[in-house]
């Protein structure tokens, strides 16, 4: 179990840290002053000047999705002795849903700067309603994610307040996806009032939530090296956690 919960801590970590660098790619066009980010012409213009943004965002995506994966089924592995099967099946199945989402949306990141700059070449209209297609798919499968995200991480909090496998800190971090989770979905539904405070909050709810994961990778990393030393300094104990 001590491989199990290095790796788990090691998959959250990367996969938090990959996170916040498609947060960080997410943000770059306002930086290099694309800032109509609404504007599909501005943002065809960007993808010319910046393609390597374009593609790296989805290189961090599929890199998340294949950390979220193995964070998923390790995590699992490791609160399995204490946590209710049922309720750690539910958790579970969000988070895989939430890499496949992350997936997919990697995959059309990288696959469509090419066609669409092609696309834009042939007639620029046409390069625009190429990008609107492959931002409003993209915007799609990044919300579907991002809930699937915050629904492992609240289920998993929740797991951690009833049977202590993990920090009650951690489970307090569960505050930022749970924001997240509420405004991704009565905000649709417009059940939220039009503020941009309360936009403010759940954007910096997503770099939040990834800190949730940050912190939980780095609680399993420590549990698995103290458990590795402990088990050398008392072989009766190799078996444990």
């Amino acid at each position: 179990m001590k491989l199990s919960t290095r790796v788990a801590g090691l998959s959250a970590i990367v996969f938090a840290l990959a996170g916040l660098a498609w947060f960080a790619f997410e943000v770059t066009p306002v930086g290099l002053g694309f800032e109509d980010t609404d504007n599909p012409a501005v943002m065809v213009s960007f993808i010319r000047t910046h393609p390597d943004v374009y593609v790296d965002a989805g290189l961090a995506l599929i890199m998340m999705a294949i950390a979220l994966t193995a964070a998923v089924l390790t995590v699992a592995d490791v609160a399995a002795e204490r946590a209710n099967s049922a309720a750690l099946r539910w958790a579970s199945a969000f988070g895989l849903f939430a890499a496949a989402f992350f997936l997919v949306h990697g995959g059309i990141r990288i696959g469509s700067s090419g066609p669409l700059l092609h696309i834009a070449d042939l007639k620029g209209e046409w390069g625009e309603v190429a990008y609107l297609a492959a931002q409003v798919t993209g915007q799609a499968l990044a919300i579907g994610g991002i809930v699937g995200l915050c629904l492992w991480a609240i289920g998993l909090s929740l797991i951690g307040i009833q049977t202590r496998v993990f920090p009650l800190a951690l489970c307090a971090l569960a505050a930022f996806p749970a924001i997240r989770l509420v405004t991704a979905i009565l905000g649709p539904l417009r059940l939220l009032p039009d503020s941009e405070l309360l936009w403010a909050i759940s954007i910096a709810a997503i770099p939040g939530t990834m800190l949730w994961c940050l912190t939980l990778g780095l609680v399993l990393l420590r549990r698995g090296f103290q458990s590795a030393v402990q088990s050398r300094l008392d072989p009766a104990t190799a078996g444990g956690a």
